[in-house]
C-alpha cells in the first residue's frame, strides 16, 4: 500500500492527530502521551503486528523527552511521536498491545530514567547491578567521570 493511502487510513482512524509523510514509505504520527494507547491499539487492530523499536531523545533545552515508537505496516515505517515532561517522566507500558516492546521499555527506563507504568519486568537490561541508581547515562545532563 502506498504511503498516502496508509496515512489517509490513519487520519480517518484518528481525527485531529497530525500525520505527515516525510518521504515515501515513512509516515509520522504526532500523538500525545494520553492518546498513545488509543493510537497504538487502533494501529494494532488495523493490522500492525509489532514494534520494530522505541527511541528516546532528551530535549533538555525544552524540558521534554521525545519518544518515537517505530512500527512496520504495509511496507511503511510508521513512527508515533509523543513528548513527555522531563520533570515527570512517566509513560504507560505498551506490552499489553505489543508484548515484544518489553526490552525497549526496559532500555528506556534504565538509560533515561523514564518510569514505565505497569511494566511486566522492570529489571535493568543494559546497565549492571553495580551502576548507581538514579543515574541515567543517555540523559544530556549525565556527566562522565
Amino acid at each position: 500500500m502506498m504511503s498516502e493511502q496508509v496515512a489517509g487510513l490513519i487520519r480517518d482512524m484518528f481525527p485531529g492527530i497530525g500525520v505527515t509523510i516525510p518521504r515515501e514509505r515513512r509516515i509520522t504520527v504526532y500523538s500525545t502521551a494520553d492518546r498513545l494507547h488509543d493510537v497504538l491499539r487502533g494501529l494494532h487492530g488495523a493490522g500492525v503486528t509489532h514494534v520494530t523499536t522505541i527511541t528516546c531523545m532528551d530535549k533538555i533545552e525544552r524540558g521534554m523527552f521525545e519518544l518515537l515508537y517505530h512500527l512496520w505496516w504495509e511496507n511503511n515505517l510508521i513512527t508515533v511521536r509523543i513528548e513527555i515532561p522531563r520533570a515527570i517522566p512517566v509513560i504507560p507500558t505498551i506490552t499489553t498491545i505489543f508484548p515484544g516492546a518489553l526490552s525497549y521499555e526496559r532500555e528506556i527506563q534504565g538509560m533515561f530514567g523514564i518510569q514505565v507504568e505497569n511494566i511486566p519486568d522492570p529489571r535493568r537490561i543494559l546497565l549492571s547491578d553495580e551502576f548507581p541508581l538514579g543515574v541515567y547515562p543517555l540523559r544530556k545532563d549525565y556527566e562522565v567521570k
